[in-house]
């Protein structure tokens, strides 16, 4: 028998219909604080499973999803969440939440979770621009 032939997907739907494989979590000074590197995926799917393992959330985990300053996603675990963690291991940010910040499908965002509070906070590419002025600076700069 003759195995099917499957083209590769484009780096877009590589990036939107799979996590990104995690090999490692990037240590901190705060041995509660975790990184980790999401893709926006189709309706604001957000998948990191080492991020996700490490919170304790698994399929069924009721999450509530907020904009602190209108700039941050924060997600938080609650037993009265209205977005939930599906079996394939993913949650969904609701639309207006990533209007509201500006998030787009296919955007890459930087995921930082407390897995002692249970808590993870997604940056838009536009606070990671904020972020990293300084090393901008320092890539500028004539040597």
């Amino acid at each position: 028998m003759i195995e099917p032939v499957i083209p590769p997907q484009t780096p877009l739907q590589e990036r939107i219909h799979g996590p990104l494989p995690v090999r490692f979590i990037p240590r901190t000074t705060d041995p509660e604080i975790i990184y980790g590197f999401a893709v926006v995926g189709d309706a604001g799917r957000v998948a990191d499973r080492a991020v996700l393992t490490a919170l304790g959330w698994l399929p069924g985990t009721r999450l509530t999803v907020s904009c602190p300053e209108d700039r941050l996603i924060l997600v938080c675990e609650a037993t009265d969440g209205s977005v939930q963690v599906t079996r394939a291991g993913f949650f969904r940010v609701p639309v207006r939440k990533r209007r509201r910040v500006g998030l787009l499908e296919g955007d890459r965002v930087l995921l930082v979770a407390h897995f002692g509070k249970k808590r993870l906070l997604i940056h838009p590419p536009a606070v990671l621009d904020g972020l990293t002025s300084q090393s901008r600076r320092i890539l500028e700069e004539s040597l």
